[in-house]
């Protein structure tokens, strides 16, 4: 799993951090190409923890009997739950595979 953690610097001041958002992005199926599909859950308020687990809480991941293998897309005004699929694990970075997190998350059309 990959978590981010947004945090806000007044003036640049690490003593005066304070954390804004989180993401969550979980593996839930690789592929013999190289590529997987990962869960993605962004919480929007505090408290800023747990972004799958309250996914999964609400009724917004998939599972079979062994683990989380998929996402239902939807928000509300705590979180965005997303599915990012075909990502390449091996030609493709943790920036890119956050990127493609965030456009799944809906920010793209948000801001296009």
């Amino acid at each position: 799993m990959v978590r981010i953690t947004f945090e806000l610097l007044p003036g640049g001041d690490e003593t005066k951090a304070r954390t804004i958002g989180l993401m969550e992005i979980a593996n839930v199926a690789t592929y013999l190409d190289g590529t997987a599909d990962y869960a993605v859950a962004l919480k929007k308020t505090p408290p800023f923890r747990g972004a799958l687990r309250e996914a999964w809480r609400k009724g917004k991941l998939t599972s079979d009997d062994r683990r989380i293998n998929g996402a239902i897309a939807g928000s509300d005004e705590e979180g965005v739950t997303a599915l990012v699929q075909g990502h390449h694990r091996t030609q493709r970075g943790v920036y890119d595979l956050l990127f493609r997190a965030l456009k799944a998350c809906g920010l793209e059309a948000r801001n296009g």
